[in-house]
């Protein structure tokens, strides 16, 4: 008698079915299912086929729902360190000069990764841990990281338009005060309790505006930023679940 044999290996004996395709699967081939075993090919295909769980403003649900906010804390410490330990000319190359934007248009993004003294990063990855991990969760990892990127973008074009064209500015402000804002709107948007947001806000601006070299434009670019961007992951979700009822 013939034995049977993996179709995917043909030089391993085969030891049960796939219960989809009913072709013959070697122990390496085997993909527990509900039910008995399946290929990979048709393991693969049933999984394609689940739909993916939604989060409450649309994004899709993780089962590891800070990794983006980790990942963001590792690349300004990351920076952090090459500035601590690096020339003077990394931080030279990195942050945002609004008058050499023009020609060097990275500024706009890696000056917000850039921090020189230790107050100004913790307090800003503080703020960025007590946020992002349950903005992550709400929004998803692909939602996050678009309201992160762009809050820090819009504190930056802030400063590139309304600041002076021969200021230096650093610091992951504008995209902290963007999740800040981003907060605000959706605490808002489900009736929750937004008294300790707009003490920060107000706090922030006071000092903003009061205290000599902090950035209130790339504050203020950041914080509409992202309350903008927010507001529109709100009405995205508001017209797929009306969709979806009809």
């Amino acid at each position: 008698m013939t034995e049977t044999v993996c179709y995917r290996h043909p030089d391993r004996p085969a030891g049960v079915r796939c219960q989809r395709c009913d072709r013959p699967i070697c122990p390496q081939c085997m993909n527990s299912a509900s039910i008995g075993f399946q290929c990979p090919s048709c393991f693969n295909e049933g999984v394609k086929s689940v739909p993916r769980t939604r989060t409450s403003l649309g994004g899709v649900a993780r089962v590891n729902g800070q990794i983006v906010t980790i990942v963001l804390l590792a690349l300004n410490v990351l920076v952090f360190i090459a500035v601590r330990t690096g020339s003077s000319r990394v931080v030279n190359d990195l942050v945002l000069v609004p008058f050499l934007v023009d020609s060097e248009p990275w500024r706009l993004l890696t000056s917000a990764f850039t921090h020189v003294q230790i107050f100004h990063i913790f307090s800003n990855l503080f703020m960025l841990w007590q946020l992002g991990p349950p903005l992550e969760q709400m929004l998803g990892r692909l939602r996050f990281s678009i309201l992160y990127l762009l809050s820090a973008l819009g504190g930056s074009v802030a400063v590139w338009m309304l600041a002076s064209p021969v200021s230096a500015t650093l610091g992951a402000s504008g995209a902290v005060l963007g999740l800040v804002g981003a907060m605000l709107v959706i605490s808002r948007a489900r009736g929750l309790d937004i008294t300790w947001i707009i003490a920060y806000v107000a706090i922030t601006a006071v000092i903003s505006f009061t205290i000599p070299n902090i950035s209130w434009e790339g504050h203020l670019g950041g914080f509409v930023t992202g309350a903008a961007v927010a507001w529109i992951f709100l009405q995205i979700t508001k017209h797929r679940r009306s969709k979806a009822r009809t």
